[in-house]
């Protein structure tokens, strides 16, 4: 007599292959999360961009940087809106965005601030841009108060703290 083998998965393999499934989807979601929130910040940094040059602008012409938007040259700092800006308001030549409107309730409210940097020994020099938490390069200076408050994952790495990164890996 022949004796028939069935083919197929039992219940068990099927429920090990969907725990499997659940885990990975657990870890993927927060990741696609938080990239979507870097992709929110990052809407603020762009709309800085214009603003940098007026700053950079007004510094060369005055060898200082301006107070204020006002100081700038520029609209109050509630015209400096986007999907995810609410205002950007220029203090001591730095940049403070202000997140809100249809951002992620987990950078709602919060602030990621622009700061130049230029070359201490000459400040006459070609300037750059601080972000959020990042130190300016041995050499250089920043200009105006750091009130980032973005959490650190949710900023791109050139906005981040890379020397205490470094301090802590060589601890």
């Amino acid at each position: 007599m022949l004796t028939m083998k069935k083919k197929g998965f039992t219940l068990i393999e099927l429920m090990i292959v969907i725990a499997i499934i659940g885990i990975m989807a657990t870890a993927a979601v927060p990741t696609f999360q938080d990239a979507v929130i870097r992709g929110q910040v990052k809407e603020g940094i762009q709309l800085a961009d214009s603003l940098k040059l007026h700053i950079m602008a007004y510094y060369q012409q005055h060898q200082a940087f301006p107070a204020d938007n006002a100081a700038a040259h520029l609209a109050q700092p509630e015209a400096f809106i986007g999907n995810y800006v609410t205002r950007i308001e220029i203090e001591q030549g730095a940049l403070h965005i202000h997140l809100g409107h249809r951002v992620n309730q987990h950078v709602k409210g919060k602030i990621l601030s622009v700061r130049p940097a230029y070359v201490t020994a000459h400040p006459t020099a070609p300037m750059s841009w601080v972000c959020g938490y990042a130190e300016p390069v041995p050499g250089m200076s920043v200009q105006g108060e750091n009130k980032t408050t973005v959490p650190a994952l949710y900023l791109s790495y050139a906005c981040r703290a890379w020397a205490a990164t470094v301090k802590q890996k060589a601890s």
